[in-house]
């Protein structure tokens, strides 16, 4: 078969070889980006170059500048990486091959000798790939050459996502490449010659069979690289994140069954409010920077954090602030807290100790200096899984972002205790039996909070106003923290819980101008994958922090540095709080933060380029209510299996078009039966990703299979007195589509419709669906 025809037949299986990608009518490489693009190689020789086999002690005479050769003849890239485990074992032991003179069978399939040489010329140049070993098949006229390597790119943590990376480029080309075992591990394999590598298509046209073998070899490699990169982008996404990103199965989904691969384009997304795999834009997006992370070197770590930075406090700060990059919203509970332990230790150095309770005293009657800091949780049940133990400065994760360690839950993070004692309140946000929000929660939050600042006169407590629970919910209200600001000024910490995103772009500068910290996320209502976050500080509370920090001994500022190390890095928190920078562990940044972060800010830009070139934001906001209300509506009439749970609109800057974009829905299997319960809607949010249509019931309809066929993913079940519930919400990327005509309401609205009813069909037949293994 030819090479330059290879895409046209079915039979030959691989991307590698598909000439859409890879060859051009004339059989030359093409380029661009997105396919196979000349980007993608790093410091590679043109394609018009060629290149020939040699000898190792050929290179000084050649004028190359070999790798450097250690003992046992095993040799090490050079190249900036961490993956300092792999290495290429065997050194060049090939010859130049003879360009002419082979007997005819051989000429028929073409000089695998030279073949293999110039394919491993071609990997030696890319960063992608390490040689592993060569094999000699056969030496008979048909002589057979193998060579053996690794797919893996720089910034991969170890050989087991080597590993990773090399079986899934191979289970993807198992036509051309081969798992074989070698030394303990499997590695790839490809076998020459190649059939027909250096016939031409055009048997009319002279064509040299040298060049032709290089041109072919160069697009096969630059086709097998684009994959590499592919698989190492996802891979690398993966990093950085706590158990709540654990992933499995070939589809390498969490326990939210979501990703980091592109999502499927045929899946009906309704679940920002939880998790998101990235879209197909979005993860171009991340592939981008991981380029550019790989160009830049070392410096690149710096600089692409500090983009990163900048570009999200242009989009949400309006100026009003500085933002501390983070992996979770539950993890960025640790920047408040710092906030309140400096300044309760400040207020403890100017307290006598005997105001102070005894147990901030030592034996002598003198005082520790130990801080005492309460955060009180609002809406306890609906914002972060671990929230509660963040504010307490315990772990909330089995597994850490950095540094690889395995912790116990409620451990308490290294070292930050002995600065300051760390209470946290839960303070549930509905009345037992109704379900509805406490009519008097303004009051419950307000003497825990006076009662905490009087217990101890350099207590220091972190109010948290939820803007936007897991349901929608936005309590305290915010005249509460106003009032407790004005009266005891900075020991009140006053936290913007923003993490679902769902509110008018206003309401973050008038919080950083008019009261305290944001906590914000990219990977709820903007669906970015899971997870990226940050923290927002005012200028004067990055300032007063600063100022505490220059006064504590560098003993103290080391031992936060080294409770922050689980979560972050130097290049994570950068300029805005410089000395605690400087007392961070050296090192690369968390490059999963920053390929996620990369993901987010694709679906943040694009939401707000859309919205600017239609009509602003009060035309997104219509958008956005039209959509609101028709599914609301909708929910209703599927009674009685699926029953919509009415929702709280606040209206303002506090909701994006001043209704609330989380539409909940309780379920249950008929008329007069109980609402699921949390872990029964569990079942549900997992049936909802599947295909079931060929385990109903036999007496369902045509229309019933078709929609327990359909995919859909909505936000996991909340726990809420009166019923748990279930939902379906409005993101950024529907909106995007709505705004800018993509998609037109009606057909969306049919999507939302298709949906609930497949959500109504499992309530309907859930017990006869959960006895089967799907």
């Amino acid at each position: 078969m030819s090479y330059a025809t290879a895409a046209s037949a079915p039979a030959m299986n691989t991307r590698a070889f598909a000439v859409s990608r890879v060859f051009g009518a004339n059989g030359r490489a093409s380029g661009g980006r997105s396919g196979a693009s000349s980007n993608l190689v790093i410091n590679r020789k043109p394609a018009s170059t060629p290149v020939r086999a040699r000898l190792v002690n050929d290179g000084q005479q050649a004028g190359n500048k070999q790798p450097r050769i250690i003992e046992g003849g095993v040799r090490h890239s050079m190249r900036v990486t961490r993956l300092r485990d792999l290495v290429e074992i065997s050194p060049d032991l090939w010859a130049p091959s003879e360009d002419s003179g082979f007997p005819a069978p051989v000429a028929a399939k073409g000089d695998g000798l030279a073949q293999a040489a110039i394919f491993k010329a071609l990997l030696l140049a890319s960063q992608h790939f390490r040689l592993y070993s060569q094999k000699t098949i056969s030496d008979d006229n048909d002589g057979a050459y193998g060579v053996r390597f690794l797919m893996g790119s720089p910034r991969m943590e170890g050989l087991d996502d080597v590993d990773r990376v090399t079986k899934c480029v191979c289970d993807r080309d198992h036509g051309l490449l081969e798992l074989v075992p070698e030394s303990g591990m499997m590695v790839a394999e490809i076998k020459f010659p190649l059939p027909a590598l250096e016939t031409p298509a055009d048997t009319s046209a002279p064509s040299d069979p040298e060049t032709l073998r290089v041109e072919r070899l160069t697009a096969l490699v630059l086709a097998l690289e684009a994959q590499v990169v592919d698989e190492s982008v996802v891979c690398l996404m993966e990093k950085g994140s706590d158990d709540r990103s654990t992933f499995h199965g070939t589809a390498r989904h969490n326990k939210y069954f979501t990703g980091m691969y592109a999502r499927a384009p045929d899946l009906l997304h309704r679940g920002t409010c939880t998790s998101s795999s990235p879209t197909p834009g979005a993860l171009e997006a991340s592939k981008e920077m991981l380029h550019r992370l790989w160009e830049g070197e070392e410096e690149s770590d710096v600089h692409l954090m500090e983009e990163v930075r900048d570009r999200v406090e242009a989009l949400f700060c309006g100026g009003n602030g500085r933002m501390v990059v983070h992996p979770s919203g539950t993890d960025a509970e640790t920047m408040p807290l710092l906030q309140a332990v400096l300044e309760s230790r400040a207020l403890a150095r100017s307290v006598p100790a005997a105001a102070r309770p005894a147990r901030f005293s030592n034996p002598d009657g003198s005082a520790t200096g130990r801080g005492n800091v309460v955060s009180l949780v609002a809406c306890a049940g609906e914002v972060g899984s671990g929230t509660t133990e963040a504010c307490m400065g315990r772990f909330f994760s089995k597994a850490v972002p950095l540094g690889g360690n395995r912790v116990a839950m409620g451990q308490e993070l290294p070292a930050l205790h002995h600065l300051a004692a760390m209470e946290a309140v839960d303070l549930v946000a509905r009345a037992d039996g109704s379900g509805d929000p406490c009519s008097d929660y303004d009051d419950v939050v307000e003497a825990a909070a006076r009662a905490a600042l009087a217990s101890d006169p350099a207590a220091v407590v972190v109010l948290h106003t939820v803007a936007g629970s897991k349901t929608g919910l936005r309590l305290p209200s915010p005249e509460l923290s106003t009032r407790l600001r004005a009266e005891f000024g900075a020991r009140v910490v006053s936290v913007l819980d923003a993490c679902q995103m769902r509110h008018h772009p206003s309401l973050i500068p008038e919080w950083l101008d008019q009261q305290g910290p944001v906590l914000m996320t990219s990977s709820k209502f903007f669906g970015g994958p899971s997870f990226g976050s940050g923290v927002f500080f005012p200028h004067a509370a990055v300032a007063r922090m600063n100022q505490h920090l220059d006064v504590e001994p560098p003993a103290t500022v080391a031992a936060i540095a080294e409770a922050c190390a689980s979560y972050l890095t130097h290049h994570d928190i950068g300029d805005v709080l410089p000395k605690l920078h400087d007392a961070m562990p050296p090192g690369f940044c968390n490059v999963g933060v920053l390929l996620r972060w990369a993901a987010g800010l694709h679906e943040m830009e694009t939401l707000a380029d859309a919205t600017a070139a239609n009509g602003g934001i009060a035309a997104t906001e219509v958008a956005v209510r039209s959509w609101v209300y028709a599914v609301r509506e909708q929910a209703t009439h599927f009674q009685p299996f699926l029953e919509y749970v009415p929702a709280e609109d606040y209206g303002g800057a506090w909701q994006l078009g001043g209704v609330n974009t989380i539409v909940s829905v309780r379920l249950r299997a008929g008329a007069g039966e109980a609402f699921f319960s949390t872990a029964e809607l569990k079942q549900v949010y997992s049936l909802m990703t599947t295909d079931f249509s060929e385990f109903l019931m036999p007496e369902s309809s045509m229309a019933e299979r078709r929609g327990g066929a359909q995919r859909g993913l909505t936000g996991q079940p909340v726990d809420v007195p009166g019923g748990s519930v279930l939902r379906t919400v409005l993101g950024a990327a529907q909106l995007k589509d709505l705004v800018s005509g993509k998609q037109q309401l009606a057909p969306m609205l049919e999507d939302d419709r298709v949906l609930l009813a497949k959500l109504a069909l499992i309530a309907s037949q859930f017990r006869h669906l959960v006895t089967h293994a799907l």
